[in-house]
């Protein structure tokens, strides 16, 4: 995980706008911004292909998570752990627990989302 500068002080959940995710997404994380721009046009281009914002809200939605899991230092950190565990522990338990633990980040910051 790269992250710029940024204090230890939690980032304010930013309004669920391309243009304000793209700031939050360019404070945290300067590769995952890139990763962002490609979505964001790919998610454009299929809009304008399809005739539906369906695209754009999914993209809007799924960066509002990710923005969520990592604007909190303490929490980003904390998942990258778990990622780490779940993905080497040799024990399966340990690698269940790490997961579920995922399972319930995400959850809590699908309802930041939708607050």
């Amino acid at each position: 995980m790269t992250t710029s500068p940024i204090s230890d002080a939690a980032l304010p959940m930013p309004p669920l706008t391309e243009a304000a995710l793209r700031v939050a997404v360019n404070r945290i994380d300067l590769a995952a911004a890139v990763e962002f721009e490609q979505e964001f046009r790919q998610a454009w281009q299929e809009a304008i292909q399809t005739d539906s914002t369906t695209p754009m809200h999914l993209f809007i939605h799924r960066w509002g998570i990710w923005v969520a899991l990592r604007r909190t230092p303490e929490r980003a950190a904390r998942l990258h752990e778990l990622e780490t565990v779940s993905g080497t522990a040799e024990d399966r338990a340990v690698r269940r627990a790490a997961s579920a633990e995922i399972g319930r980040m995400i959850a809590e910051a699908e309802r930041e989302v939708a607050a």
